[in-house]
C-alpha cells in the first residue's frame, strides 16, 4: 500500500520510512500515531514562549498530517508555517515524553525539505556544504578563515560593520563562540605523540567537524582512549552526511552516507567511534535513508551496528567526594535520552556520585547543531533558560556530549558572566 507524500514528483527529496523506537514506519503512518494528547506541549522550548498551538509538537504534527492529506500546502509564502518550522530546535524532547514516541523532529525536517528553503545564512551554507562536496577545499578555506581571525582581520571587518554588507553577519557570532587559539589536528596529534595513520587498525575514529577543526583536544583525547583499547585509525576530514540531512539535499546526504558505508566495508567493517552525540544518533538510523532499497538498507544496518559513541571506550572512573556539583548537558538532535546518554549519565555518576546534578525533563537544553544560526531570537531565549538552570542548581561544571554544545555553552557563560566550567565528556577523566 502506498501512502501520501509531501512531494510525489520529488520522492528522492524525502524519507520513505522512519526508524522509530517502535519499529519502521512510513511518514504518513508515523504522524498518524499522534492522538493530540498534549503531553509534549509543556516541555517544548518554543511552545513555552509562544503558547500557540502551531508552535507546539502537536501543532507541527498536525501541519504534516494536513499537508499529507492534501488539505494545506507547505509553502514558505505562509509566514506562520515558516515560523513554526524554523523555530523547532529538533531536540526530540517531545518524543521523550510521547507515549507513541513520535519522531516530531523528523516530521519537521520532512516539511522543511518541502519548502526548498535554506534556513542557514546562504554563505554559511555554501561553506559548510563544501565539507560534503569537496572536503579538501573545505579544509583549505577553513585554514584561511582561521588565519584571518588570528591576524585580527575579521575583528576589523566586524568593527567597521563590513560583515553586514557582504552577507557575513554570521561571522560575528562565530567569532564569539570559537576558541581563541586553534592548532591543526595533525599538529595536535604530533604534540600528543599520537599516530592517526595506523595501517592495521582494529577500530576507526571518525572525528566530528568541531573536534577536527575547532577543538583538537577532543580529538586527541578520544584517539588516546581509543588506542588504549585497540589499534585505531583516524578518518580525517570525512563527511558523514549529517549536515546535508538537516540543512541540505537528502539526495546528497544519501550519496555521502553510501560512500561512508562503502569505505567502512572496504576497511573490514570495524567498530567506528564518534565524539559527537549528534553524529552518533544520525548514523545509528542510517538505514532509513534507503528504505526502498532492501540490499542497501541491510548494509546500512550492518554499518550502524558498528557505530559507537565515545563513552564505549572510556575507562571506569574512580569516584571522589571532593568534587563540586556537575551537570550533564543533554542538548542533542532528534533524541534527548537514549542508550548513549544513559551510558554517559552512568559514567558521570560513577565519577561524581551525589555531586552529579539531576535535571528535570522540563529544564532547558542547549539547542543543537547550529540552531543559533537558524533562529537567533529563540536561541537567545533558550540560552537564558539554560543559564537560569545552572544558577538555580549551583552547578560548577557542565559536561557536554558534543564539541558544538560545549562551544555554545561556553559562549553563554561568558555572556552572562557565570563562573562555570565546561568540558567534553572525554576531557573529564584526564582533567582529574
Amino acid at each position: 500500500m502506498s501512502y501520501p507524500c509531501l512531494e510525489p514528483i520529488y520522492l528522492q527529496r524525502h524519507i520513505d520510512a522512519l526508524q522509530t523506537p517502535l519499529g519502521e514506519r512510513e511518514v504518513y503512518k508515523s504522524v498518524a500515531y499522534c492522538n493530540r494528547c498534549g503531553a509534549c506541549m509543556p516541555i517544548c522550548p518554543t511552545y513555552q514562549f509562544y503558547k500557540q498551538e502551531i508552535f507546539s509538537p502537536r501543532g507541527r504534527n498536525q501541519l504534516l498530517q494536513l499537508a499529507l492529506d492534501g488539505k494545506i500546502k507547505i509553502t514558505s509564502k505562509n509566514q506562520q508555517i515558516l515560523d513554526s518550522l524554523r523555530t523547532c530546535t529538533l531536540c526530540g524532547k517531545c518524543s521523550e515524553v510521547c507515549a507513541g514516541q513520535i519522531p516530531t523532529a523528523e516530521h519537521v525536517l520532512e516539511m522543511r525539505r518541502a519548502l526548498h528553503k535554506n534556513f542557514l545564512p546562504y554563505l554559511l551554507y555554501l561553506f559548510l556544504h563544501l565539507r560534503t562536496t569537496n572536503p579538501k577545499l573545505f579544509a583549505r578555506v577553513t585554514r584561511v578563515a582561521l588565519f584571518l581571525r588570528k591576524t585580527g582581520i575579521l575583528f576589523i571587518l566586524r568593527i567597521l560593520q563590513l560583515t553586514r554588507l557582504f552577507g557575513l553577519s554570521f561571522l560575528n557570532y562565530m567569532c564569539h563562540i570559537l576558541p581563541a587559539h586553534i592548532v591543526s589536528l595533525r599538529t595536535a596529534f604530533e604534540k600528543a605523540g599520537l599516530n592517526p595513520d595506523n595501517e592495521t587498525p582494529k577500530q576507526i575514529y571518525l572525528p566530528s567537524l568541531e573536534a577536527e577543526f575547532l577543538l583538537p583536544d577532543i580529538a586527541c583525547k578520544t584517539l588516546d582512549f581509543a588506542q588504549r583499547k585497540a589499534r585505531t585509525a583516524v578518518w580525517q576530514n570525512t563527511p558523514c552526511g549529517l549536515f546535508e540531512y538537516v540543512y541540505g539535499d537528502l539526495r546528497c546526504c544519501r550519496r555521502t552516507v553510501r560512500n561512508l558505508i562503502e569505505r567502512h566495508e572496504q576497511a573490514g567493517k570495524l567498530p567506528l567511534i564518534t565524539d559527537s552525540i549528534d553524529v552518533y544518533y544520525f548514523l545509528k538510523k542510517a538505514s532509513q535513508l534507503f528504505a526502498k532499497h532492501p540490499n542497501m538498507a541491510k548494509r546500512a544496518r550492518d554499518f550502524s551496528a558498528q557505530v559507537k559513541f565515545v563513552t564505549d571506550i572510556l575507562p571506569t572512573p574512580k569516584r571522589t567526594s571532593l568534587l563540586p556539583p556537575v551537570q550533564l548537558e543533554y542538548g542533542s538532535l532528534f533524541e534527548r535520552r537514549s542508550q548513549a546518554t544513559q551510558q554517559a549519565h552512568q559514567f558521570l555518576f560513577a565519577l561524581f556520585g551525589q555531586n552529579l546534578v539531576e535535571c528535570l525533563y522540563t529544564d532547558a537544553d542547549i539547542p543543537a547543531f547550529g540552531y543559533s544560526f537558524v533562529d537567533k531570537k529563540e536561541n537567545a531565549r533558550i540560552g537564558a533558560k539554560v543559564i537560569e538552570k545552572l544558577v538555580r542548581t549551583r552547578t560548577n561544571s557542565v559536561v557536554a556530549l558534543s564539541g558544538l554544545a560545549a562551544l555554545e555553552t561556553i559562549y553563554l557563560l561568558k555572556k552572562y558572566k557565570i563562573q562555570t566550567k565546561v568540558a567534553h565528556i572525554v576531557e573529564v577523566i584526564q582533567n582529574r
